[in-house]
């Protein structure tokens, strides 16, 4: 018997087996030194769990650039799933690239531009491994990455067989790709089909886009309002942003003032910035309460500094007229301008007027 609680003579599947109870019985410290002791010892798989550990911020603290530690160590072993964790992290520009920019003490690599080449090196290795997610994650690369990487032809062809695989993001892809092309309802519901199978594997952006197609043909707000809250319970801002526009408008839904406003601030922390204008105007409009002038300041400020025209409109009109503020014709007039030169016909019209 070792000094960490198993047999010396099991074999490192069921170390790894082993290990994985432990996390799952809530024994973390044995658990992730019995990960350490495999991954040291250079088995794959145990550096890949580690990794995913390390990934997840669920049974220790998230540590993104010591999961890139581990997820390379297994990849560059062959390891396919590693190898398609590691195509992820290059496109989100946190590959190994970023690793070198990173200090002892940094726990999150620096985030970069995508490394594309990074991203289809690792993914084909994760291909020749078999991986689904691999073949998934590829097909992406070749239908939506840069010009000099795309073959769509190949890429469709990967989406159907990491669908047929039963990986989610294939049934997404391969739907996505389906419905695109569909030239009638026939072909319309068979990329559908691969949708539905995706949310029903838990895939957050295939209940987005399963609702937005229930909205967008009408009369269907009750079911494309289950589809938006999955994704948005999910933490898809852009789910978050449709389930406060359906609470405030009391689409597929009773209509609730304070959800849409907790849902819209979400999608705002987020990064939806018509969620942060669509705040702006709760507070603006009261909706049978006082106006607080000061939040809606506030929204519509923060909008606005992030490219919102609209957001800077109104807020000009509220400072030009005092409203919630001391009347500023000057700074009104450079909302206005910036709103001006964004395209904003409302702005240009009233700039014409202060003129």
């Amino acid at each position: 018997m070792s000094k960490l609680g198993f047999p010396l003579f099991l074999r490192p599947e069921a170390r790894l087996q082993g290990a994985k109870k432990l996390l799952e019985n809530g024994k973390v410290r044995q658990g992730l030194r019995q990960l350490h002791t495999l991954g040291t010892s250079g088995n794959a798989e145990g550096q890949f769990a580690l990794g995913e550990l390390y990934l997840a911020d669920k049974d220790v603290p998230i540590n993104p650039g010591e999961a890139l530690r581990w997820f390379q160590k297994s990849a560059e072993q062959g390891y396919a799933p590693a190898c398609q964790r590691l195509a992820q992290l290059c496109y989100m520009g946190l590959g190994p690239a970023s690793e070198n920019r990173t200090t002892v003490f940094d726990s999150m690599p620096e985030q970069g531009e995508p490394d594309y080449d990074g991203a289809l090196y690792w993914a084909q290795k994760s291909v020749d491994g078999g991986d689904a997610d691999g073949m998934a994650m590829m097909a992406h690369l070749l239908m939506q990455g840069p010009d000099n990487l795309r073959d769509p032809e190949r890429g469709r062809e990967l989406y159907r067989r990491a669908a047929e695989a039963g990986s989610v993001q294939g049934l997404y892809g391969y739907g996505l790709d389906l419905l695109g092309a569909a030239k009638n309802p026939t072909e319309r519901e068979r990329g559908l089909s691969y949708i539905r199978k995706a949310a029903q594997g838990g895939l957050a952006d295939a209940e987005l886009t399963l609702g937005t197609v229930l909205e967008y043909e009408g009369g269907k707000d009750v079911q494309a309002f289950g589809h938006f809250m999955k994704a948005a319970e999910d933490g898809r801002p852009a789910a978050q942003m449709k389930v406060g526009i359906a609470y405030y408008q009391g689409r597929g839904v009773e209509r609730d003032v304070s959800k849409a406003e907790t849902w819209l601030r979400k999608a705002a922390q987020g990064g939806e910035v018509e969620a942060t204008a669509l705040v702006g105007d709760i507070n603006l409009q009261g909706d049978g309460t006082t106006p607080n002038f000061l939040e809606a300041h506030s929204w519509y400020r923060r909008a606005a500094q992030s490219g919102h025209t609209g957001a800077a409109v109104t807020l000009a009109q509220l400072v030009y007229n005092g409203m919630g503020c001391a009347a500023d014709p000057v700074e009104a007039k450079k909302l206005l301008e910036f709103a001006a030169s964004g395209g904003n016909a409302a702005a240009k019209k009233l700039l014409q007027s202060l003129t």
